[in-house]
């Protein structure tokens, strides 16, 4: 065996084409060698080929095959020439070239004619990848937009429902930013209103997100410079939404743009809040990521923010009717106030008025005692008699001040002193400002003027009432209340109120007449104060004025024209010298008997008086055939009225009518108040003064 091996690996004999390798062995296995690695690796080439083909579905599998067989015969030849080193067969290697050539030739020809066909479909994967490119970058483009569009919705799902909600505006503008930042994912969200300041400033009212600072630096405003060129400043002048998609490239954002880069803001829109239309605020999303607002998403953000402006108008109309209905029930329950001080004054003057001619008489009863009968104990008595009738007096005042304030004859007017009705709106106002402020009075002459006493007291009671709330408690030494009265270069009367308040903010002042406009808490002011005062003054021709500053005061300052002069006698009959003439025959009717018997003691020196309690008792005396020259018959009471009393005279006896003197504690009825405008007589009001009744009824008998 041993032999046998050597003689064909060593030996020379067997190697016909020797020659071709210099009979050297090492040559001769180095091309054997070589020769038989390719053969072996084209023929795994070709059954891998053909494996595959089998196998996985291959374009193009024929020329696959094709080519491996043509690797697979290529494989073959290699073998051959190893073969041919020790059996010289030269007709099989050449038939095995052969059949290589004719397999090489087809595979050319095949590949030839596959040439366009291999290119076309070449590019056809071309365009396929190419078009899974783009459907790839498409799919993550509507990926974005889909996480876009699920924000936007998401916002606009959740602000509806906290504008179906909302009650409070701050906490629907708070709320709104944290469902911005917090359910959809935006880096910031601010909401600003436009104020009308100088600067025409944006002020942030609401925030949620990443802040650091960062609205302190925006310092928004919308005039037309180069700070108002921002996007809120734009948004509110063009009332059009603006977005910057990249805040590193938009020209516009230069201002704002290292202090937004540092926080990681990429993009933002600002979309203007418009209500009524009239604009009111901006409303600011700040992305973390550059273009992140397609124009799907500003179509939602738009309707967002038109819902948002509606949300914060229908809150403050809201909060407006409950702040009006507030008001009005306590302008309510202020008119419910006035009738019912009207019903008390008219219950008091009638005890009033018999204490003070109880006092009177008992005065004028002691004087003539003291003279009849002297003695130290007499001065005692007549001092607490003085304080007495001092205390009366001021009662006196002070009903005949509530009187003013709740009398209903708004239309009546006559000439009038302006003096007297500021005097008693100070009295009225004067618990409210003593504890504030000094009241100081500095009354000039003025010009009578005509209007209507109640109403002019309503105006002159207001001003002063607002002038002591604008006067913290305290301190009452360093303020002051100062109403001054004068006549103008027009000869109209002024009367100004003065304060040393808090005064009123320029953007405010304007405002103060509209009606229920007001600065003060409910249950401090209606809002309805100043538009009457001023509807009030109008009315009278006059007109009413207001100049202020803040932390230095306010003044009101009212005018009106003077009367026009008297055309004849007005108001009561003058008092007439004290002269006894014929004593007169003397009828007084009034429920309280205490007031027949006061009046009865009064006049019975000079007259014969008949005091009853009962109208229809007069009624029948008179229609029996009694006649009076003064029939003194109180306006209001129970069973038959005054009024009801002179109805009856004018056909009884309209001579008796004529007579009648109407005693009032205050007409506080509609009914009452028609009456007395309709009449001529006489109307005495209680508590009345006993020089001022002896000269009415001495007028009338004489």
């Amino acid at each position: 065996m041993t032999e046998f091996l050597r003689r064909i690996f060593f030996s020379n004999e067997y190697m016909p084409h020797g020659h071709c390798y210099l009979w050297n062995p090492a040559l001769v296995w180095l091309h054997v060698t070589s020769d038989g690695l390719i053969g072996s690796a084209y023929l795994v080439i070709s059954l891998t080929l053909w494996h595959l083909v089998r196998k996985i579905r291959i374009p193009f599998s024929p020329m696959v095959l094709a080519f491996g067989m043509f690797i697979g015969v290529c494989g073959l030849t290699h073998y051959m020439e190893v073969f041919t080193l020790w059996v010289p067969d030269y007709w099989l290697s050449g038939a095995v070239k052969a059949v290589t050539a004719a397999a090489s030739v087809a595979t050319g020809a095949y590949l030839f004619q596959a040439n366009h066909a291999i290119i076309d479909v070449a590019h056809e994967a071309q365009v396929a990848e190419e078009r899974r490119v783009q459907v790839e970058t498409a799919r993550r483009e509507l990926e974005g937009s889909a996480r876009r569009h699920q924000r936007a919705f998401k916002a606009l799902s959740g602000c509806s429902e906290v504008l179906v909600r909302a009650t409070d505006e701050q906490a629907l503008l708070d709320a709104v930013c944290r469902i911005f930042v917090e359910v959809c994912g935006y880096r910031l969200c601010w909401v600003g209103f436009v104020e009308h300041d100088e600067r025409k400033t944006i002020r942030p009212v609401a925030h949620a997100g990443h802040v650091d600072g960062y609205l302190a630096l925006v310092d928004a405003v919308w005039a037309d410079t180069d700070q108002g060129r921002g996007p809120s400043g734009v948004a509110v002048r063009t009332r059009k939404p603006v977005v910057i998609q990249d805040v590193t490239t938009d020209p516009d954002f230069d201002p704002w743009r290292q202090e937004a880069v540092t926080r990681g803001y990429a993009s933002l829109v600002a979309l203007p809040l418009v209500a009524g239309g009239a604009i009111f605020g901006v409303l600011r999303i700040y992305a973390a990521e550059v273009g992140a607002f397609d124009d799907d998403e500003m179509k939602l953000l738009v309707e967002l923010a038109n819902d948002l402006a509606f949300g914060v108008a229908s809150v403050r109309a809201r909060s407006e009717r409950d702040k009006m209905t507030a008001q009005l029930m306590l302008a309510d329950r202020m008119v419910s106030v006035g009738t019912l001080a009207a019903g008390v004054a008219h219950e008091i003057n009638n005890p009033l008025a018999y204490l003070i001619a109880a006092l009177d008489f008992l005065d004028k009863e002691l004087k003539v005692i003291e003279q009849r009968v002297p003695g130290e104990r007499w001065q005692e008595v007549t001092e607490a008699l003085a304080e007495a009738r001092e205390g009366a007096g001021r009662v006196k005042h002070v009903v005949r001040d509530l009187k003013t304030f709740s009398r209903g004859d708004e239309e009546r007017r006559s000439r009038i002193d302006l003096r007297p009705i500021i005097e008693s709106s100070v009295n009225m106002a004067f618990n409210e400002i003593k504890y504030r402020a000094r009241i100081v009075k500095d009354y000039g002459p003025t010009p009578p003027v005509l209007a209507n006493e109640a109403r002019l007291g309503q105006v002159f009671l207001n001003l002063l009432i607002n002038g002591a709330q604008a006067i913290p408690e305290g301190h009452v030494d360093k303020n002051e209340i100062r109403v001054t009265s004068r006549t103008d270069e027009l000869g109209r009367a002024i009367v100004e109120v003065r304060d040393s308040g808090s005064g009123i903010p320029s953007d405010v002042v304007g405002r103060i007449f509209d009606p229920f406009f007001t600065t003060k808490p409910i249950g401090v002011g209606t809002g309805l104060g100043l538009s009457i005062c001023r509807n009030i003054v109008t009315t009278f021709g006059g007109e009413i004025t207001v100049e202020s500053q803040v932390n230095k005061g306010t003044v009101f300052r009212v005018a009106l024209p003077p009367a026009p002069e008297a055309t004849g006698d007005e108001g009561l009959p003058p008092a007439v010298p004290v002269k006894q003439g014929r004593r007169g025959h003397l009828l007084v009717v009034d429920d309280e008997p205490f007031i027949g018997e006061s009046i009865r003691r009064i006049l019975r020196s000079e007259h014969e008086v008949l005091a009853l309690t009962s109208a229809e008792e007069a009624r029948d005396l008179i229609a029996r055939g009694d006649r009076f020259d003064v029939i003194l018959c109180d306006l209001m009471m129970a069973k038959m009225t005054g009024m009801e009393l002179h109805a009856a005279l004018v056909t009884l006896a309209p001579d008796q009518a004529e007579r009648m003197v109407l005693l009032t504690g205050g007409a506080f009825t509609s009914t009452a108040r028609r009456f007395l405008e309709e009449v001529p007589n006489i109307v005495l009001e209680k508590p009345f003064d006993p020089t001022h009744l002896r000269a009415i009824v001495r007028g009338l008998v004489q």
